[in-house]
């Protein structure tokens, strides 16, 4: 047979390997088009599909996230979700959380200034703030577990300055340090719209650095 079917140019052991080659694609079993596509097709993220399913996400703990498995969802530390840590309230703070930047009116220059008796009260209701040396603000720092803690602090505060209308200067720096200062711009100094901005700024949960935390525990009321 290969002697007779050979072309003149073909050496037998050429022609031996086409019809080994022909036998084979007569008898391979056919693979349908689209699952030829998609053995060839290289897809440049092979975690993209998986990313869309919801249920294979893994979800990042240090934010008091829950993880998949966890039971109850209680904060502690160890037991897959990192304990946040609440700060506490100071004398007046529920009086100032019930008001609102809103209700009190934009600020203009005919805002109210705060007199430096009238701060000192204030800062009582808030104490992890501090009184700028100048007394024109009030600011708050601290420093965060991660990036993501930091970033989730920064979208909570910025949905209550939103909403009240009264808006800080807010620093991420060294990629989990936060600065917050609050100041009424108009008038120059502090307002009352800074201490109520303040109060309610207090009331987001955030998870803390551990070193930071250990040593600023009486701040946070661990």
């Amino acid at each position: 047979l290969i002697r007779r079917a050979r072309a003149p140019h073909m050496s037998r052991a050429s022609l031996a390997l086409c019809i080994a080659a022909n036998h084979l694609r007569l008898f391979a079993p056919a693979a349908s088009s689209a699952s030829s596509r998609t053995w060839r097709r290289k897809d440049p993220n092979p975690f993209v599909d998986r990313a869309r399913d919801a249920s294979s996400v893994t979800r990042f703990p240090a934010c008091g996230r829950a993880v998949p498995g966890a039971s109850g969802g209680a904060k502690k530390r160890g037991t897959g979700v990192v304990a946040m840590a609440s700060l506490p309230k100071g004398e007046g703070a529920q009086e100032l959380i019930a008001q609102s930047c809103a209700a009190l009116g934009a600020c203009s220059r005919d805002t109210p200034k705060l007199t430096a008796e009238e701060v000192q009260i204030r800062l009582k209701a808030v104490p992890t703030w501090t009184l700028d040396p100048s007394g024109a603000a009030i600011s708050r720092s601290f420093t965060a577990k991660n990036w993501q803690c930091a970033v989730d602090f920064v979208n909570a505060l910025s949905a209550i300055a939103e909403e009240e209308g009264h808006h800080p200067d807010v620093h991420l720096t060294n990629y989990r340090d936060v600065r917050v200062t609050a100041s009424t711009h108009a008038i120059g100094g502090l307002s009352l719209h800074d201490f109520v901005l303040a109060a309610k700024l207090d009331t987001i949960d955030v998870t803390y650095s551990p070193k930071w935390l250990r040593e600023n525990a009486a701040a946070v009321g661990e």
